[in-house]
């Protein structure tokens, strides 16, 4: 990571990221990749997929007076399917 992020700092202004324990480097690539990859739409999977390891990350938003609340495991990570894939093959709708 520190050879990538080396190339983004003017020369001598970089200073090297260490970490103490694997989780801790784990946490700084998580990081990294977050912003780094924002607005690529990997965000969401990355959600998913922490969360079913089990780092229960909840998403919150405040809009007016309204509070939306995404916990971990919600059936809301699940898109509906468009009602004209039911209509052609049959299938079940995910459960929202």
């Amino acid at each position: 990571m520190n050879t990538l992020l080396q190339k983004r700092w003017r020369t001598g202004t970089f200073t090297p990221v260490t970490a103490a324990n694997a989780a801790d480097a784990l946490n700084k690539i998580i990081a990294e990749r977050r912003k780094e990859l924002v607005w690529r739409g990997l965000r969401w999977q990355d959600l998913k997929r922490f969360n079913k390891q089990g780092a229960n990350i909840r998403l919150q938003r405040i809009l007016g007076t309204d509070n939306y609340l995404l916990e971990p495991g919600s059936n809301k990570y699940i898109f509906p399917i468009p009602q004209e894939e039911i209509s052609l093959s049959g299938i079940i709708q995910n459960t929202r």
